[in-house]
């Protein structure tokens, strides 16, 4: 997987953020199923955080999309 830093990954769209997120929690089960959680926990910590990271970006631009439309119709 390529390397993607936060302002690359604020500019992609909430259905591109959500695939992301799928990749990472499947990747993330599968670590734990076959026991990498417990070999190699650096790399598990580093994918459940990328996942945070990813979840909260969906978060935050869910949130601001609400917020224009509210702005929009205030005027």
């Amino acid at each position: 997987m390529k390397q993607l830093t936060t302002s690359k990954l604020k500019k992609y769209s909430i259905k591109r953020l959500v695939e992301l997120a799928d990749l990472y929690a499947t990747k993330l089960q599968w670590l734990h199923s076959t026991g990498k959680d417990k070999e190699d926990p650096e790399q598990y910590k580093r994918t459940a955080l990328e996942l945070y990271h990813v979840s909260e970006l969906i978060e935050s631009k869910k949130n601001s999309k609400i917020t224009k439309k509210y702005k929009k119709y205030s005027k």
